[in-house]
């Protein structure tokens, strides 16, 4: 099953990546856990229904579910055909 990053994962996870290099001046740690996060999205792949049905309103709506990465990110994703589209990441604690 093909796994595919839309745009705006891709800049989410890139943004974390700029964040924890400027910011935090851990480039390493900034590679390693972008590493992690793209293997997690990745690893979606070999359990595609693994994960529930979103409660958000707006992804509920569209299908999409929802997978935690370091009880913290939310890959919101959908299982069309054979292929994951990743549409989102967001930081859980940031949801209301």
């Amino acid at each position: 099953m093909n796994v595919i990053i839309s745009r705006k994962a891709y800049n989410k996870i890139s943004s974390l990546h700029k964040f924890i290099i400027d910011e935090i001046k851990m480039p390493l740690t900034a590679n390693r856990y972008t590493e992690k996060i793209i293997a997690f999205g990745f690893s979606l792949a070999d359990v595609p229904l693994g994960y529930k049905i979103c409660t958000r309103p707006k992804w509920k709506s569209k299908n999409y579910r929802c997978a935690t990465f370091d009880k913290k990110w939310i890959f919101v994703y959908e299982v069309k055909d054979n292929q994951i589209i990743i549409r989102e990441l967001a930081l859980g604690k940031l949801l209301k």
